[in-house]
This record gives C-alpha cells, structure tokens and sequence, in this order.
C-alpha cells in the first residue's frame, strides 16, 4: 500500500477553442460560473481534502489569474493551502506540464484535477484506491457522460486500453479528467518535451505496467467544453437540477441571478432563467431570455437576445440567438 498524495495539480494551461469568443476574454478555467471562476469548483474541492499544496500551471491569458489570485504569479493560498504558480509559454500538453512542475511537488503521488470541468466526485474514494491498488496510477471513471474510451475492468480494478490503441471492445468508460499519478509513472516522463498523459499509459500498459480505475458515478461531473454546455449548465443550476457546493468565496445563497448593480428598463422583458452580472444593463424594450448577462454587459434598446451570453463589457444589439458576443 503506498502513500496518499500531498499535492494536487489543477490543469488550467490550454487554448480554450471549443469554448470560443467566451475564452477570448478570459481562460477556460476562468470562465464564470454564475459569476464564479469555474476553477474555483475544483479548488475549493482539492484544498478541502487534506492536501498540503496546490500547483497550477497557466498558458494563454494567464495574467487574468489575478482575478482569483491578486498576488498572482506569486504564490498565494486558497482557503489556507498553500498555492503555486509555474507558467508555460509554450504549451506541453497534460504529461509535460506535469513533469514541468515536478520540482514544485512534495514526495508521494499527485492528485491531478482538469481546471475546466465542474465535478463533486469523491476525491477520496480515489485516493483510498490508488493507496491500496500500487498501481502507477489511478484513473477517475464514469459509466458516461462523455466520450467512453477507456477499457476497464470492474473486478480487477485495471485499465486494459485507451482508445482502442491496445484492444477493441470490452466495456468502456470516460475518463473525467480526474487521476492520482504515482512517482512511477512521473519518472516516466520525458522533461520539456509536450506530451500527453494518454501517450504515457498507453506506453505503460503495453511494457504490462498496471493502471488502475475506479468508478464514480456519484455526484455532479460536467465538461464545460462548449457554448451549448456553458449555457446548460446554468440552465440546469437555475432549475434545480444540478446542485453543487459552492466555494467558500461564494456569496450567501448562490447561485443568485441578479446581481448588485444590474439594471433592466421598466420595459424590457425577461424570460425563463436569466443570469444578470454586477453592472451589467438592459436597455429600454430589450427582451432576454435564458441567457449569461456578464458584468457590465449591455443589452441595447430592443434588442433580443435568447440563449445567448453577452461577454464582459460587451454591447448586444439586433437579435442574437443561440451564441455569444
């Protein structure tokens, strides 16, 4: 039985092209929430879990990491565990931006965490199963809820393949982003180099290496990949379908839909769920419906925006439907 991790690492280097204009902005990781940096979801989660340290690494637009680290790029803490920062100016992909923070790592294995999906797995339960499988690493699974990739076996508790690199068939199951990395695996790595993390169990499996999995299908686990997904998952957090815990910064009964400073015309027209960011505005005859106002957004006199999100400080004008501006 090895040890359990004492680091994580939060992933939030990337292009954010699938979420296009919202990353234009602001990196995915970034991306509000009703008003909250979706990374902060994963923050909040990893530094409640009795790790020691969190290492997060950035790419594009990493100087907006100030709106949740003001000390940014110097280290700084969240909820009282230590944070640090390591920039990529070129990006290594997930395998080569773990190697490059390798000397920001305490001993034992790493608890890695995507920055851009929203999850409330157990955190724990992954732990306990690496510690007690020995394996190289462990990856967190689910029966579905995206693309289903990895074979796996439920008795043994092994991966058998990766995309159907190694064998065809058997069941299979989504990896979420989510995995707890092992000395053995990081030794593996070649440094400065991008490279993926998929490249290297795959390598590992095929020398007979064991990776590990477990299934968690409990709890709220979402890619906030797209337009569509971003939207979704507000409209699902407004209807109730969806209930998260939010981080500790997070005002007193969030998620709230108004918030201070927006203002909407005596005239204007809201429909179904909207989310009103501080400051933002809704012009006279305006009609909004179902969509993302972020702050200081304007929505112009008459316009109509449905299923849409207006980006910070941005003018919607005319109809926009199903998009961002």
């Amino acid at each position: 039985m090895s040890a359990g991790p004492r680091t994580a690492f939060l992933l939030c280097a990337g292009r954010g092209q699938r979420l296009e204009p919202l990353t234009e902005q602001v990196p995915k990781p970034l991306v509000p929430i009703c008003g909250l940096p979706l990374c902060e979801f994963a923050l909040a989660r990893l530094a409640a879990s009795g790790l020691e340290r969190i290492v997060i690494n950035t790419h594009r637009l990493a100087d907006q990491f100030i709106r949740l680290f003001p000390e940014y790029p110097q280290s700084s803490r969240y909820a009282g565990v230590p944070v640090f920062f390591r920039h990529e100016p070129d990006l290594l992909d997930t395998a080569g931006g773990l190697k490059n923070v390798e000397d920001l790592l305490l001993p034992g294995p790493v608890l890695l965490h995507n920055g851009d999906i929203l999850a409330e797995l157990d955190l724990a339960a992954l732990i306990s199963a690496h510690t007690k499988s020995g394996a190289l690493c462990t990856l967190a699974l689910r029966t579905g809820g995206g693309p289903l990739q990895v074979g796996f076996d439920v008795a043994s508790g092994r991966v058998s393949d990766i995309r159907g690199e190694i064998r065809a068939g058997g069941p299979r199951f989504l990896y979420t982003g989510v995995c707890v990395v092992g000395p053995g695996l990081l030794s593996r790595i070649p440094r400065g180099q991008p490279l993926s993390l998929v490249s290297v169990w795959l390598e590992a499996l095929r020398a007979g290496q064991v990776i590990a999995g477990i299934v968690l299908d409990q709890g709220v686990w979402r890619d906030i990949g797209n337009l569509g997904e971003y939207l979704r998952i507000h409209a699902d957090l407004a209807s109730g379908a969806v209930e998260i815990l939010p981080p500790p910064t997070a005002p007193t009964g969030w998620p709230l839909w108004r918030l201070p400073g927006a203002r909407v015309a005596p005239d204007a027209e809201l429909s179904g769920w909207n989310w009103l960011g501080p400051d933002c505005q809704v012009g006279a005859g305006a009609r909004v419906s179902e969509s993302v106002l972020w702050a200081g957004s304007k929505v112009l006199a008459h316009a109509v925006v449905a299923n849409a999100v207006v980006r910070e400080g941005m003018l919607a004008e005319g109809r926009i439907e199903g998009g961002a501006v």
